[in-house]
């Protein structure tokens, strides 16, 4: 089982700025670049990128420090369904600037231009209650993405005929220049690494490709799902640029508190209120159950204070099982606050009962060691 931090060398609450740090020294000492033909250089250099794809974003941090890494199976390293396509030079300019542009060449810079940036992620929170925890349900999500320009189709340009090959740079969406010695490539500063310059931007987009619109989903919450839980919708997040990969949909759950119970993982606790004469004779109570009505449990004579009572197979379903938890019934004995003169009178005979019942008890037990 892989673990990101200890992969980039940085504790568990390392700043962002740790990890980048820690990233780009790792980043360049294994590049394959500098390693020609190592085999071990090559796989540590995808290790550190895996590591840092999870780490550096805010939403799969927090989604692995909860759940680890079964909860990124399939995601990490790209895919259908995944969280983007792992590329060695898909987000480097983003954290190096220019240094692995002037340090390797032109050859990484020209094959950086072509890649297209995946959309964002974006996250909605919703609150349910525990019935529909229970039984599982279905909600409407209602939020802002961006979707692609339906007029330009992505592209940005109010037609084919005013999209141009960038003049500077000759479409490779680098240029490159020497200093002395040395020769530099950097990002073309005309097209923005496009190598396209739109001569006529899209009017309903301004030239950007995408545009925000309000979208709806329906989206079904399993059985069984606990307060905190996030799901993933592939794919509903902001539109990737000029056509590339879109966003995913981060669903974060809350649950309501409810009346009756209070939830312990898959399992139920719900309260009993008794009087004392009930939890010092025994007796047979009703209690309530989450999938509706309620169900007899015997109370045991001379139960105490505090007493948990268990009903197997009535909690909270499991996620993607037929199995449930258990429904913990907790005795709270109730001590009367308002007595009238024969309840107290009662109460005193059954005191001085008690006390000369043990007192008997104590004299047979001592005569007994003496004996």
């Amino acid at each position: 089982m892989a673990d990101y931090y200890r992969t980039l060398g940085v504790p568990k609450n390392a700043s962002d700025d740790e990890i980048k740090s820690a990233f780009r020294k790792l980043a360049l000492k294994y590049h394959p670049d500098r390693n020609p033909g190592n085999k071990e250089a090559e796989n540590k250099f995808k290790e550190i990128n895996e590591a840092y794809e999870i780490l550096s974003n805010p939403e799969k941090r927090k989604i692995y420090d909860a759940y680890g890494e079964e909860a990124l199976k399939g995601h990490a390293g790209g895919g259908p369904g995944g969280f983007g396509g792992f590329s060695q030079q898909a987000d480097f300019g983003d954290i190096f600037g220019d240094v692995f542009e002037n340090f390797f060449g032109e050859g990484m810079g020209s094959r950086r231009s072509s890649s297209r940036r995946r959309g964002s992620d974006l996250k909605y929170k919703t609150e349910i209650s525990l019935e529909d925890a229970f039984n599982g349900a279905k909600i409407e999500v209602n939020y802002d993405r961006k979707t692609l320009c339906k007029n330009c189709g992505g592209s940005g340009a109010d037609s084919k005929s005013s999209v141009k090959k960038c003049p500077s740079c000759g479409g490779r969406g680098r240029v490159q220049f020497s200093q002395g010695f040395f020769s530099f490539t950097q990002t073309c500063p005309k097209c923005g690494g496009s190598g396209e310059i739109i001569s006529s931007p899209c009017k309903s987009c301004s030239g950007m490709g995408v545009v925000k619109e309000k979208n709806s989903l329906n989206v079904k919450i399993p059985a069984g799902v606990e307060d905190g839980s996030v799901l993933r919708v592939s794919g509903a997040g902001d539109a990737g640029e000029k056509g590339s990969q879109n966003g995913d949909l981060y669903i974060e759950i809350s649950i309501k508190h409810h009346p009756h119970f209070e939830r312990d993982r898959q399992d139920l606790i719900y309260e009993l209120p008794l009087d004392m004469a009930s939890a010092a004779l025994g007796c047979e109570v009703e209690v309530p159950v989450i999938d509706g009505g309620r169900i007899k449990i015997k109370v045991p004579e001379g139960v105490q204070y505090g007493k948990i009572l268990r009903v197997p197979e009535k909690g909270m379903p499991y996620t993607n099982s037929r199995k449930r938890g258990d429904l913990l019934v907790r005795v709270k004995v109730e001590t009367p606050s308002h007595l009238n003169e024969q309840q107290r009178d009662l109460l005193r005979k059954f005191a001085q009962s008690v006390k000369e019942q043990k007192e008997k008890e104590n004299s047979g037990f001592f005569k007994k060691i003496f004996d």
